[in-house]
């Protein structure tokens, strides 16, 4: 698994094809201005950004942010991106910096993270 961590922004969440998507975004300030560029009028679904370990076909990926909520109880079965400390940074670094956002649960400690195998995203 590559040591590259990117995010991506979805204009819908659900089916990321709806709308606008943008791919290997370097920092959270450039997610975040992405992200609130998607005007809410022509919206095709919940906005998101997703924090992505890797690339291609063998990239894990996790919705770190799906409209105004970070829910990290689902963190625990992506083991490689709770282990991974630049992703762990993005997450704490997304909480500081969107107002107003509900988040859910708690980044996992490290001894319960490896207990699970990671599914890659396809």
């Amino acid at each position: 698994m590559s040591d590259l961590v990117t995010l991506s922004v979805y204009e819908c969440s659900e089916f990321h094809s709806m709308g606008e998507v943008h791919e290997g975004i370097k920092s959270v300030d450039e997610a975040i201005r992405v992200w609130n560029s998607i005007p809410s009028s022509r919206m095709n679904g919940i906005k998101s950004i997703a924090i992505v370990l890797g690339e291609g076909w063998d990239a894990t990926e996790f919705e770190a942010v799906i409209g105004k909520t970070m829910d990290l109880e689902m963190l625990r079965y992506y083991s490689d991106i709770a282990s991974n400390q630049k992703a762990i940074s993005m997450f704490k670094e997304l909480q500081e910096k969107i107002p107003n956002l509900e988040v859910v649960g708690e980044i996992p400690v490290q001894q319960d993270v490896n207990i699970v195998r990671t599914r890659h995203h396809r």
